[in-house]
């Protein structure tokens, strides 16, 4: 047993573990004067009626810019000693003529650098460890007109802002987030059709995207490394179990293998082989074999593991559409679901632990790949009859029993040999949360949008407490 397990009703982590909490630019930050975010696609996304289920945007979000030393506050106060942030591509690299006509950019945008070193300064004063994440979600919109990641010039442009950074803000940052969940941007993009570019089963470009991502995480990777030798550089990829509804149901195991290898594997096979291997049969079709062949500098570029978390699917084959390989979802019979329609099903996150990053827990020279939990969170909806500050939201038990579960399991991972060093909770505020607006709720702050008040949930004191003793009472009195 190992040695920081005490006795079977503490839970204790290792000592060092890191607990903190995650937020991204676009959901938090608002639309300044002074920087000014709406030059990305997904500003131009969320102001065209139909794209978000509540009709909002987020040209406030929670106003993070000129709240984040309040922000800041609450998150020490928590005894939170970790936040993710982004960075956002289109401030910090903003449309200009030169650029346009193929010359390499020489500087960012000196207002946007301002901003970040004044947060980043503060988090490291604070002793906060910082992630920081380059890409979540959001591109330059002058870029998203010249084809976003099905660009040629895309990827190329992604590796000189990752030198960039480095050299103007990289004394800040701890841990390096190249790109925020491909497979999810990929498939939302141009599958569902429900984010930016809103393309609808356009499959292989969705894996063309992929491809070109890996290329541009390949060069973000090497720029950075090049700066700073030491740096610690990774992706985070979103992880979801997939099982099949019906175990004796040979078609119900395809469309699971598929999801599972497809959505889970793709990126981060490539990244340990160097290229993308998609199973039968996808390679049929000659535009996906032309994906498979080798990325230049790829191979090996993951320092650590960036496990985002938060459900599982249940996969079967549809007569309805007999050639789909990845088939259809449901979720468990009376299981409890967040608003975004999410099982709670922690025994996913020990799978993912403990079996699925199994394969890609040793670097090449035979050194353990650490895992940092970099998202994991629940969401509450917000009922339309119940004002911004009714107390609601503030006993969010749901929210509570979703994280004990969880950090259980986490727990039980360990216990197991899983080489997990920290966990970052989703969200530390309540934020725009994408095509669904407003109305997720994840946070453990609740921001009341119209005056941006804030305050602090339950689960909010639930987390402080365990992250202040690094252990959890496996009662649970937390």
């Amino acid at each position: 047993m190992e040695d920081h397990i005490t006795d079977e009703s503490t839970l204790k982590f290792p000592d060092g573990f890191i607990w903190g909490a995650a937020t991204s630019h676009f959901q938090v930050e608002g639309h300044p004067t002074e920087i000014n975010n709406k030059l990305s696609d997904w500003s131009k996304w969320a102001s065209i009626a139909g794209n978000i289920a509540d009709s909002t945007t987020a040209d406030a979000a929670c106003d993070f810019v000129s709240r984040y030393l309040d922000d800041i506050e609450l998150l020490s106060g928590l005894n939170l000693g970790a936040l993710r942030i982004s960075l956002n591509w289109a401030v910090l690299c903003p449309d200009d003529e030169a650029t346009r006509r193929g010359q390499k950019r020489q500087s960012l945008n000196p207002e946007g650098v301002q901003y970040y070193k004044k947060l980043l300064s503060t988090l490291k004063a604070r002793g906060i460890t910082t992630f920081v994440t380059l890409f979540h979600f959001c591109l330059p919109q002058w870029l998203a007109e010249e084809g976003g990641w099905l660009g040629p010039r895309t990827a190329e442009e992604f590796g000189r802002f990752a030198e960039l950074v480095a050299d103007e803000l990289g004394e800040y940052i701890d841990y390096w987030i190249t790109i925020n969940e491909p497979l999810p941007y990929a498939y939302q993009g141009y599958v569902e059709g429900s984010w930016p570019p809103g393309q609808k089963h356009h499959y292989v470009n969705a894996f063309q995207c992929v491809h070109n991502m890996l290329q541009g995480h390949a060069l973000a990777y090497h720029a950075i490394h090049k700066i700073i030798p030491t740096a610690q550089v990774s992706f985070t990829n979103h992880w979801r179990p997939f099982v099949p509804v019906n175990k004796w149901n040979p078609l119900d195991h395809l469309v699971t293998h598929m999801r599972n290898r497809v959505f889970n594997h793709l990126f981060p096979n490539a990244i340990k082989t160097g290229a993308m291997a998609f199973p039968f049969p996808l390679t049929l079709r000659t535009a996906i074999k032309e994906l498979c062949r080798p990325i230049e500098g790829l191979k090996g570029t993951m320092d650590y593991s960036g496990v985002n978390y938060y459900t599982r699917d249940l996969s079967h084959h549809s007569l309805e559409a007999p050639f789909d390989v990845f088939g259809r979802s449901s979720r468990g019979a009376d299981s409890e679901v967040s608003c975004m329609g999410w099982e709670s099903y922690p025994d996913g996150l020990y799978e993912v632990l403990t079996n699925e990053l199994r394969q890609y827990s040793k670097h090449a020279d035979g050194r353990d790949c650490p895992i940092i939990i970099t998202e994991n969170g629940f969401a509450d909806l917000f009922p339309a009859h119940l004002t911004e500050d009714g107390d609601w939201s503030l006993t969010d038990d749901y929210r509570i029993k979703y994280m004990i579960s969880h950090l259980k399991a986490m727990h039980k991972a360990i216990k197991k040999g899983a080489n997990v060093k920290g966990y970052l909770y989703w969200s530390l505020l309540d934020n725009f949360e994408w095509a669904e607006g407003l109305k997720a709720r994840f946070g453990l702050v609740r921001v009341a949008f119209p005056t941006q008040k804030r305050t602090l949930r339950k689960s909010a004191y639930v987390y402080a407490k365990i992250a202040s003793s690094n252990a959890l009472d496996n009662g649970s009195g937390y």
